[in-house]
């Protein structure tokens, strides 16, 4: 019996994971899957816990983009915030249309002079409005350490996760604040699943050893962290990669975004819910999105949406969607790619290879205006030109560039030296 590493990048849409021996670096394990189709824990429990027996995982490490699922939401249904009287949702002041960090009645408004009394009747009416409730952030100025301490011990007390702003004055931090709080859930979800599923027990149901998890954040991998670190972690990763092998530019065309990466970093997080005081790397989207529609406008004209298609269900690749994606017109490329053909395993089936087809013979049908209908071949080239018109803007020289992504291989024409992209292979270079 040998221990084992476990690597994990856990996208949006996919998650591609490798288990290899610690004595021997042994691949033990090496698979993709499309997330809409299963999920972290089913993926754990059927390909990795079957390992464990002879090969018990000591330790994970993780590349992750998921929180991005995140964005679309309000954050704070189950969060709790602690606040100077007179100052709710004061995080706002800045922008009221972005989306919010807070459920209005689960503020606890407080002056100098509350009292313990005052935090329990409080508790019982928020309570009331969300029983769930797990999660608090205290924000409060003008109150003494001691008074501070106090609230964050009746929290702690009621078992709750305690988050305390430290710049209360600071809208930008009480939003990185309440953006902790509120990502906390899905945080402790993907560590829950793990230990769970990779954990050992003894006869008698108890805990044996439960596997060291590090994400990765800024330059390394760690256990401790913030969980707004956790947004950018996949981002950081990339720029660790092509800075270490002195490129000027990273071009990544992955599954769920094609963009551009250079060594420039930005101090302000323009987020979903407002600006917060971040230092991430800068990125900028190139090309056609990856999930754009493709259909026919009222005019007649073949056009991509501006708006990329939900993850759920996905393209038609994935086998259940009705719309044509971008990433659809590939379809006879990627189903050729081993690592590829993992994430959209349908495509081994003529059916739907020639469903995709048709719909693209519907769409070349369906245009008016053109002795030469844009057929399947023409959308391809199309795609692929835009992106190296846009990577050529950047001014870039092939040696300085560095190419990621899954996708990558579907732009040999731009770059004959693009070779197969593997997060987990990259991870283990990188313990």
């Amino acid at each position: 019996m040998s221990n084992a590493s476990l690597a994990i990048y856990l996208g949006e849409s996919y998650a591609e994971i490798e288990a290899r021996s610690v004595s021997s670096s042994d691949v033990l394990l090496k698979k993709t899957f499309f997330l809409p189709q299963t999920s972290l824990k089913a993926i754990l429990n059927q390909h990795v816990k079957p390992l464990v027996a002879e090969h018990p995982i000591s330790s994970v490490y993780i590349v992750t983009k998921y929180l991005d699922r995140l964005k679309s939401f309000r954050l704070g249904g189950s969060v709790i915030q602690v606040l100077n009287e007179h100052q709710e949702n004061n995080y706002t002041f800045e922008n009221s249309t972005c989306l919010s960090l807070a459920a209005a009645a689960l503020i606890i408004p407080l002056s100098t002079k509350f009292s313990i009394d005052h935090l329990k009747t409080e508790m019982e009416r928020v309570k009331k409005v969300n029983p769930e409730a797990n999660k608090v952030v205290i924000s409060l100025s003008q109150f003494t350490e001691e008074q501070i301490t106090s609230i964050e011990n009746f929290f702690l007390e009621q078992g709750f996760s305690v988050f305390t702003n430290p710049e209360p004055e600071n809208l930008n931090c009480l939003r990185k604040t309440l953006i902790n709080a509120g990502s906390e859930g899905t945080k402790e979800e993907i560590v829950s699943e793990i230990q769970d599923c990779l954990g050992t027990t003894n006869d008698e149901g108890e805990s044996l050893t439960t596997p060291e998890i590090h994400f990765w954040v800024k330059d390394q991998f760690q256990q401790d962290f913030e969980n707004i670190d956790l947004y950018f972690s996949a981002d950081q990763f990339l720029h660790h990669l092509f800075k270490n092998n002195k490129k000027d530019l990273l071009i990544h065309t992955d599954l769920e975004r094609w963009i551009v990466m250079k060594n420039k970093t930005s101090p302000v997080w323009n987020s979903p819910w407002g600006k917060v005081d971040y230092e991430h790397i800068e990125s900028e989207a190139i090309g056609i999105h990856p999930f754009s529609e493709v259909k026919i406008h009222s005019s007649g004209h073949l056009v991509f949406s501006k708006v990329p298609a939900a993850i759920e269900p996905g393209p038609m690749l994935a086998g259940r969607s009705v719309k044509t994606l971008v990433v659809d017109a590939f379809y006879k490329t990627i189903s050729k790619d081993d690592n590829l053909i993992q994430l959209f395993p349908k495509l081994n089936e003529n059916v739907l290879c020639s469903k995709i087809e048709s719909q693209f013979k519907v769409l070349e049908k369906g245009q008016a205006h053109y002795e030469e209908p844009f057929d399947l071949k023409i959308i391809q080239d199309f795609v692929v030109n835009k992106l190296g018109y846009d990577i050529l803007l950047h001014k870039v020289k092939e040696e300085r560039l560095e190419w990621t992504g899954h996708l990558n291989i579907l732009f040999k024409k731009l770059d004959n030296a693009v070779s197969p992209f593997s997060w987990t292979t990259e991870i283990f270079k990188r313990i």
